[in-house]
């Protein structure tokens, strides 16, 4: 299957986010519409949520995550992953847990992992609570949707057999977040905006490397899932319930500037650009990274290490539509702060060190 045949739909919304065509169901656990396909051993599913908190310089993230649910090779795991950025610096925490300490359901995302979990008050409010297990970082957050739901990517070819493929649902583009989290025995109150989306299916986690990146204000939301070095990649802008999406053939990544995590002997970008254009509409963004944190996680040795470099990151962007003239007209200039993630892989077992600065 070609990326033009996988990404060939155009979508367009409006501003309510029940009118997507996205149901509760569609950010519900999915192993069972997967299981019996001979690769079992190598599903993942993972529901994903941040918040940016500019006014106090306060971000996170929360991963709720399983790999091989019936765990059929014996190292099958559940995860509960947590990175606070806070003014005293990054408080980063991946606990392990067995898989039969998850949990999860097919009507909703109502999610256990241990005394960790998602609640679903309605299709539009999510409760997500959580603690690690050294203390250092617990929550306990009400996430409101006010962005429309898109489905970027169903069953989309991410490595080099056919058979890996995963499912990418952004599920609320944008968000409310209320509620607590608190690092290190500091507690904060937040009001902050948010993010959620969930990625499922069948792949070799270390080789389907990507660029992700996730950016919204009022009225905006952007996202680009971006397979490194293959065919596979969606990028999408939503403006007051219109949404654009582009085919990888329409958009460029480039990387403009790398540091270097000497523990993981990786490089990493720290800036870069990006544009997209189809026939009537081109967007522009710079991103430029305030700080960066690295997870890890995969196959037990001697196979490699995925790292997932979790970054802050400054926007700049603009967004122009074609007249009927053919001219190009600005619709909008937008820019604050956001989430993106670079990956790569290594055979080195010290990831746990992280890379440190931006």
């Amino acid at each position: 299957m070609t990326a033009a045949a996988l990404f060939a739909a155009t979508f367009s919304t409006s501003s309510r986010a029940t009118t997507s065509g996205v149901t509760a169901a569609d950010d519900a656990y999915h192993y069972r519409e997967w299981a019996g396909s001979g690769h079992d051993v190598n599903y993942t599913e993972w529901w994903y949520f941040n918040l940016f908190d500019s006014e106090h310089n306060l971000q996170a993230i929360f991963t709720y995550f399983i790999a091989d649910p019936a765990n059929l090779a014996g190292i099958g795991q559940s995860q509960l992953t947590a990175v606070a950025y806070t003014p005293a610096g990054i408080v980063s925490v991946n606990d392990l847990y067995a898989p039969d300490a998850f949990s999860a359901s097919y009507d909703n995302a109502e999610v256990q992992i241990g005394g960790n979990g998602i609640q679903v008050i309605d299709d539009d409010t999510y409760h997500i609570t959580g603690a690690t297990r050294d203390g250092r970082i617990s929550w306990d957050l009400t996430y409101v949707r006010q962005a429309p739901s898109w489905f970027a990517a169903d069953r989309m070819v991410v490595g080099g057999q056919a058979w890996e493929q995963m499912s990418w649902l952004v599920y609320m583009p944008r968000a409310d977040v209320t509620g607590q989290l608190t690092v290190d025995g500091q507690t904060y109150d937040v009001a902050a905006s948010g993010y959620h989306d969930h990625n499922w299916g069948e792949w070799v986690f270390t080789e389907a490397l990507w660029n992700w990146a996730q950016y919204s204000e009022p009225g905006l939301s952007f996202e680009v899932g971006d397979f490194i070095g293959g065919p596979a990649g969606v990028a999408s802008i939503e403006v007051d319930g219109e949404r654009t999406v582009f085919t990888k053939q329409q958009y460029r990544l480039v990387h403009t500037r790398w540091a270097y995590d000497q523990v993981n002997r990786q490089r990493y970008p720290v800036e870069s650009h990006f544009v997209a254009e189809d026939a009537t509409t081109r967007l522009s963004l710079d991103l430029r990274v305030t700080a960066t944190d690295v997870l890890s996680g995969g196959y037990p040795p001697p196979l490699a290490l995925a790292l997932v470099y979790e970054q802050t990151t400054e926007y700049s962007g603009s967004l122009w539509h074609r007249d009927p003239g053919g001219a190009w007209q600005l619709v909008t200039s937008f820019g604050g702060g956001g989430f993106k993630e670079y990956t790569a892989k290594t055979h080195a077992r010290h990831a746990d060190a992280g890379a440190g600065g931006p």
